[in-house]
């Protein structure tokens, strides 16, 4: 039998997981998660 505890911690980390979702890919357009310009200049130098 499932405990509470164990359900309460799944919830937590699949809540956790839809918010980085949601920051990076709708939020940011898939952008990186270092700059905001969306360009990553930054590694082609």
């Amino acid at each position: 039998m499932v405990e509470i505890k164990d359900m309460l911690i799944a919830g937590l980390i699949l809540a956790a997981a839809f918010y980085l979702l949601y920051h990076s890919v709708w939020k940011k357009k898939g952008h990186c998660q270092g700059c905001d310009s969306g360009s990553c200049d930054s590694k082609k130098k």
